[in-house]
């Protein structure tokens, strides 16, 4: 079980009836002490009579991981939203740095011995023979180190709205697909569902399943939103800056333009893919030292000498 938590504005920069240009900051955060922040640019307008909107977005996302490292990545979105389907995708593109999450070290030592033996010479009455025998002793040095990287990859879903209980709520069902590119082995997909449950523009639930696990860290999700208004002219001008806030809380019909600036649906979270351990071949050292060691054998004794043959007697 894990627990997020997010905080997620929309600055409008531009708008008029059927068109809004918005700032999206968004930071996020978990129980495994994962920050995320994310920024985004996003463009929304009515069209086809006011029956469709249409946005496109681009972020920048960066995420510190349970290792300690920074991982980034920019990406872009396009989104259909309708009274009755939205679609939506988006595509993640992160750097291409991966970054270690362990590491150890090993030392090898391995000894060769080689012998040669001299001529035999004589000292005194022995006879001698010098042994050298030649030791070499290597030691190499190897690292081994785990990584890990943003994926690359794309989210897409569609979703209808389900004419259930709407004199209260709002309600939506999705169907979506995941697709990323692991640099360390097989591409991590799957499919996924979700439900939105809306009342009024303040208050939502929803729950998300996922085929693949070990993508998303989890087999569900279940959230809660909570939006607000906030007013800087009110605030300047001594109001109340959450003016409107209690409206947003009421049962309501929809109307497609109040979605112009509701939260941008995108993964809150760069996805990360983790190495097994590989050998870091540039940082092998290796050392090499001799040493030399005479020793001399006794192979054999001079015989003495013999005695001189006695004299012959006279004829």
């Amino acid at each position: 079980t894990q627990t997020r938590g997010m905080a997620d504005a929309v600055l409008p920069l531009w708008h008029n009836e059927d068109a809004l240009v918005f700032l999206n900051p968004r930071v996020s955060f978990n129980d495994d002490q994962e920050e995320e922040f994310n920024i985004g640019l996003a463009v929304r307008k009515l069209v086809a009579d006011g029956q469709l909107i249409v946005g496109i977005n681009g972020f920048y996302d960066s995420r510190s991981s349970t290792h300690n490292n920074r991982l980034e990545q920019v990406g872009g979105g396009i989104e259909l939203l309708s009274s009755w389907v939205d679609v939506r995708a988006n595509f993640y593109y992160p750097d291409d740095e991966k970054k270690v999450i362990s590491s150890r070290e090993t030392t090898e030592v391995s000894s060769t011995r080689r012998a040669s033996t001299g001529a035999p010479y004589v000292s005194g009455t022995a006879i001698l023979q010098d042994r050298t025998t030649v030791t070499r002793t290597t030691t190499t040095a190897r690292l081994f180190e785990e990584f890990e990287a943003a994926l690359e990859g794309y989210d897409a879903e569609i979703g209808v709205r389900v004419p259930v209980f709407e004199e209260h709520v709002t309600t939506r069902v999705f169907v979506g697909y995941q697709d990323f590119d692991n640099p360390f082995g097989d591409s991590k997909e799957g499919v996924k569902g979700r439900i939105e449950i809306q009342l009024g523009d303040g208050f939502l639930m929803d729950a998300e399943v996922f085929e693949n696990e070990d993508l998303n860290h989890a087999e569900f999700l279940v959230g809660v939103r909570v939006r607000v208004p906030f007013s800087i002219a009110n605030l300047i001008a001594g109001k109340n800056p959450f003016e409107g806030t209690r409206d947003a809380f009421r049962p309501r019909p929809s109307v497609l333009s109040s979605r112009l600036g509701e939260m941008v649906i995108r993964d809150m979270n760069i996805r990360l893919g983790e190495s097994t351990e590989m050998e870091n071949t540039g940082s092998t050292s290796s050392s090499t030292r001799g040493t030399s060691r005479t020793e001399t054998d006794v192979i054999g004794v001079v015989p003495p000498p013999r005695p001189p043959p006695p004299p012959r007697p006279p004829v």
